[in-house]
């Protein structure tokens, strides 16, 4: 939650989270140190029960909001710490990591040589050649079970803080404005360690909402709206924790690359600077027991890692249980509980009733009502000529579609009848045709017959002036003219119409 504060140096005004109450911080304008001072909780003067507020003169509508002044509550609502110290846990690592080899030290020689627990966390290379890997992932191991730790003790305070009776059934059944202040000055007489309980935040900030905005709907989207902080809140925590997980076996790998390195490079000067096989046996050795060691760093690198990932995981699941118990909480005994007068509940702080602040309203909107509905008298009417209109349109409409229906049903009534009397003349002239194809027929079987005696007439002829050719045989035919015989007036008769004589 945030407050106003003065700079006391340059009195310019300054916003402040409430969790940096009692700590330094720099201002903005004059760049002074700044010792961070609660704000002061104003005086509240005692609720007159039955005792309604008067009317502002100059608004006709009454201030349904009616409480009395809010209380401060910048210290009850502390945003929950969820984070653990890291730079502080710095000094957990280095401790533990001493006790740490304080105690391998007497089991890591066993008749004057290393054993193998002593190699995994010692090594047998120098600080150059890698031997320091081992030491750093003890000492990262350590810093994280510090804040694991850290992180435990908070989440068992989180848990401490679910047992408190936050909003207790004794004060009142419903949460109202008239009894939301005796609620909040009960969240202070809970014990110290309450304050930064996600329970006792969300409860507090949840009453301060609906003190300020008097509306339950507004309150639930602000208590959803923190539910989804709060998870978030708890998934950042773990990040650092993530990084932990992520580096020690990194810091292995880069132990097991640097061992590799150094006996390769040894390796390779032994052959250079000798030809004895005896030397070479003797420098191999000394490379594979390097890279045994090399590679234990790595092991004991991804074993520390998997001892980390439980707690964690199992922590982190642990306080997201947390913030859905709150969740839980503030569903079943806050919002269950309010009371904004909107449903018939419990009167407002003002002590008006529903029925009179209906009254109030209806006396306010009464003119505007009367425009309404005279605007709506004046729609009625042009809304009913608007349907005149539009029916008078339609049943012309429909008229002229019916004539023209009835002409496109005469027209194709003619048509019709055309196409019938077109079919009779088709059949009556396919008929004709049918006749004169058989006239034609019978009138050329004649002509065949005539053509054929004909000729068969002109072969006998032929045939016939063959046979006189042939009985002549060269012999001359004189043809004489005979004399005419009839007398010279015959020709007088026959231009009168008379006949030969």
């Amino acid at each position: 939650m945030f407050f106003t504060m003065k700079c006391p140096q340059c009195a310019k005004s300054l916003k402040v989270r409430s969790d940096l109450v009692g700590r330094s911080a720099r201002c903005p304008y004059c760049r002074t140190a700044v010792t961070v001072t609660p704000p002061e909780t104003p005086p509240v003067p005692p609720a007159v029960p039955g005792v309604a507020a008067s009317f502002p003169a100059s608004s006709g509508v009454p201030d349904l909001g009616m409480a009395a002044a809010p209380r401060s509550s910048a210290v009850l609502s502390v945003t929950p710490d969820t984070d653990v110290h890291v730079l502080l846990n710095v000094i957990v690592g280095i401790v533990g990591t001493v006790l740490f080899y304080l105690a391998l030290w007497p089991i890591a020689w066993s008749d004057g040589k290393m054993t193998y627990i002593g190699r995994l966390f010692i090594g047998t290379s120098t600080m150059a050649q890698g031997g320091w890997v081992p030491i750093a992932e003890v000492f990262l191991f350590f810093w994280a079970i510090g804040m694991l730790v850290e992180k435990w003790l908070k989440i068992r305070r989180q848990e401490r803080g679910l047992l408190y009776d936050v909003l207790p059934m004794s004060i009142g059944d419903t949460i109202s404005l008239a009894n939301i202040d005796r609620f909040i000055d009960h969240i202070r007489t809970l014990p110290k360690d309450s304050v930064g309980s996600f329970l006792v935040t969300r409860c507090v900030r949840g009453l301060e909402h609906f003190r300020v905005r008097k509306s339950a709907a507004d309150t639930a989207t602000m208590l959803s709206s923190q539910s989804d902080l709060d998870a978030s809140s708890v998934d950042s925590s773990y990040t650092m924790f993530h990084v932990f997980i992520w580096a020690i076996p990194i810091l292995g790998f880069l132990g097991t690359v640097i061992g590799v390195s150094t006996a390769v490079g040894s390796f390779t000067g032994t052959l250079e600077g000798s030809s004895d096989i005896g030397a070479l046996k003797t420098a191999l050795k000394g490379i594979t027991g390097g890279l045994a060691t090399a590679f234990d760093t790595t092991l004991v690198a991804l074993a520390m890692a998997m001892l980390l990932t439980f707690p964690v995981s199992g922590l982190q699941k642990h306080e997201g249980d947390l913030v859905g118990q709150v969740d839980e909480y503030t569903n079943e005994n806050l919002l269950r509980r309010l009371d904004d007068g909107l449903d018939g509940g419990a009167e407002r702080g003002m002590g008006a009733s529903r029925a009179e602040a209906k009254r109030v309203f209806e006396e306010i909107f009464g003119s505007h009502r009367a425009q309404l509905e005279a605007w709506h008298d004046k729609l009625a009417a042009i809304g009913g000529q608007l349907a005149e209109q539009v029916r008078a349109g339609w049943s012309d409409v429909n008229a002229n579609l019916v004539a023209e229906h009835e002409r496109q049903a005469e027209r194709i009534g003619r048509i019709d009848g055309l196409v019938a009397r077109t079919e009779e003349n088709l059949a009556a002239v396919a008929t004709d045709t049918a006749a004169a194809r058989e006239r034609a027929a019978a009138t050329l079987t004649d002509a065949a017959v005539n053509v054929e005696r004909y000729t068969a007439s002109l072969a006998r002829a032929l045939v016939g002036l063959s046979d006189s050719l042939a009985r002549l045989e060269g012999r001359q035919i004189v043809v004489e003219a005979l004399p005419d015989s009839r007398p010279w007036w015959s020709f007088l008769r026959g231009r009168n119409g008379g006949g030969p004589v």
